[in-house]
């Protein structure tokens, strides 16, 4: 709001000074003072009528014709700007609130500086619902271009999480550029609530073990990532290049960790018998508890409650989520 006034404020405070030094000019000679040219050119902007101060002369009426047509515009133009954006917030703040009830299971972005922004784009074209809280007035137009419900409040504040749905969330991102913000937001969240699942980043590496203690599930320094990624570069770049080619390429693979549910048509089935249920994923490890199993062998049988790490398309992957998660007709 604080630009879009800055031209009608212009308008109207330009058309008042050079209506007050206009009428001065004219009646300086009959004794007018400063005061009296700023009543003559505020009685006519505001069309209020009253009595000339000193008697118009041709000049002075053409004069006050140009003031009177320029600042009757320039109100108008003000008024409505304050008007439209009064409107604007109104009917912003009941769309936030009416996405915001029906929003569940979303991931909530604290920050949505370069890192944020990557992280909240990833999760929107992933499928996952995406709720930011940053406060500058570059978020807001970045979050408006890309359809991202976004809280313009501090993250690190209890009820700006609240209001973002923490308690219905699956999990928060805290990428601010600061380590010791990002400590405050993975403390609230965590207080807030207990079994949410928190990635934070880290700007200095010695700030990971505090974020972790904070009650951080993953910490992250961009730079030690990316580090090692210019360095795989060097050592093994076809490598880098597969992956990239796989992951982003036209037919798009990702990796994916699906649990499996009591009672779905996985649970005791041996991985060998996947490809029987028409799953096409390739099951690259299996979590059992905190141990991770990577390639298990054929006659490997699944639990309920493991969690296979699996690459595939999008539809080999929520084909082999489907049949994770649905239950079994079997008796």
């Amino acid at each position: 709001m604080p630009r879009r006034l800055l031209l009608p404020l212009f308008l109207v405070f330009a058309t008042v000074l050079l209506g007050t030094l206009g009428f001065y000019l004219l009646w300086k000679d009959q004794g007018a003072t400063w005061l009296d040219a700023l009543y003559m050119t505020f009685i006519t902007i505001t069309t209020i009528g009253y009595e000339e101060v000193y008697p118009l002369d041709s000049t002075g009426r053409i004069l006050a014709m140009l003031v009177a047509s320029v600042g009757v515009g320039s109100l108008f133009y003000l008024f409505s700007v304050i008007m439209d954006t009064v409107v604007s917030l109104r009917l912003e703040g009941t769309w936030r609130q009416r996405e915001m009830n029906r929003i569940s299971n979303h991931v909530i972005v604290v920050g949505l500086g370069r890192m944020g922004r990557q992280a909240a784009l990833e999760l929107k074209a992933s499928g996952i619902p995406v709720v930011a809280l940053d406060p500058s007035e570059n978020a807001h137009q970045f979050a408006q271009e890309n359809h991202i419900l976004l809280f313009n409040k501090d993250g690190t504040e209890d009820q700006s999480l609240i209001e973002a749905g923490i308690l219905r969330a699956k999990g928060l991102i805290a990428t601010t550029s600061n380590d010791a913000t990002n400590l405050l937001v993975v403390l609230s969240a965590r207080t807030l609530k207990p079994d949410l699942f928190i990635v934070a980043r880290a700007s200095d590496e010695s700030a990971i073990p505090k974020l972790l203690k904070a009650g951080a599930n993953r910490a992250i320094s961009p730079y030690a990532i990316g580090g090692r990624r210019l360095a795989h570069l060097i050592l093994s770049p076809r490598v880098v290049d597969f992956f990239e080619t796989v992951l982003t390429g036209k037919e798009s693979f990702s990796l994916e960790e699906i649990l499996i549910q009591k009672g779905s048509p996985l649970d005791g089935l041996a991985l060998g018998e996947l490809q029987a249920r028409g799953c096409q994923a390739s099951v690259l490890a299996v979590f059992r508890g905190a141990e991770p199993l990577p390639r298990p062998p054929l006659d490997f049988r699944l639990l309920a409650h493991d969690r296979i790490l699996a690459l595939g398309t999008t539809q080999q992957l929520e084909q082999l989520e489907k049949l994770a998660s649905a239950v079994s007709s079997e008796p």
